[in-house]
């Protein structure tokens, strides 16, 4: 079930249209928005800024607006990406590109996330047969790249 929005409660505000990366949404300014659910990815990006708790997330519950370090993105697990793309192929906004840190062809090596473009819809953490792409909050990811081995000595 795709997400929807509560008629009663939307304002038009805009926000949602201007942040769903499918334009599954579509309205007047200051009159009722509607989601097309042929469009609808589920991906969250409309919830998670709305201010007016008039979204409903796939299994109906009422999405709430979070502040930037609440939100949902995709963090490159050095350990474990091996670069082979098919985070890159399946994001549906862009926000997944080669890194080209490396020599090598261009999938040989990780993968970066631009995090202004990610909306934390987990198809990319769903693709990865190799661990190597985890979905979180802005908040958890320092912790996350603390764990991990880049910039660690072995002896």
């Amino acid at each position: 079930m795709p997400f929807k929005i509560i008629a009663e409660n939307c304002t038009g505000c805009t926000a949602c249209e201007q942040r769903c990366p499918t334009r599954a949404i579509s309205g007047l300014k200051n009159e009722v928005f509607y989601i097309e659910a042929a469009s609808c990815i589920d991906c969250g990006a409309c919830g998670v800024i709305c201010p007016d708790d008039a979204i409903l997330d796939t299994f109906g519950n009422l999405t709430s607006v979070q502040k930037k370090l609440q939100r949902p993105i995709a963090v490159v697990d050095s350990d474990d990406c091996n670069g082979c793309g098919v985070c890159v192929d399946v994001c549906p906004f862009d926000a997944i590109t080669p890194s080209h840190a490396g020599t090598g062809p261009l999938y040989f090596g990780l993968v970066e996330v631009a995090e202004k473009k990610c909306t934390g819809c987990k198809l990319c953490e769903d693709v990865c047969g190799w661990d190597g792409i985890y979905v979180m909050t802005a908040a958890e990811k320092p912790q996350f790249l603390a764990t991990l081995s880049i910039g660690t000595v072995e002896a």
